[in-house]
């Protein structure tokens, strides 16, 4: 599995207060888990994104890399 970075944007399944799969981006990695900025959401999960503070810890195993910020330019 390739090392996700600071700036990899990634798809994460639901989870606590989560009802819905969401996309962030990688600001933080911690040894087993990063700490995602969520970009991208279904709307029914906008109060619980909010109330997250538009961020989630996502173990690096649930984490999947869909691109990289680079990949915008």
């Amino acid at each position: 599995m390739a090392e996700i970075k600071i700036g990899d944007y990634v798809a994460a399944e639901k989870f606590g207060p989560l009802e819905h799969d969401f996309t962030g981006e990688v600001t933080k990695v911690y040894d087993n888990s990063v700490l995602v900025e969520i970009r991208e959401y279904d709307p029914a999960d906008k109060t619980a994104v909010g109330d997250m503070n538009n961020r989630a810890v996502v173990r690096k195993t649930a984490a999947k890399v869909t691109g990289h910020v680079a990949d915008e330019n």
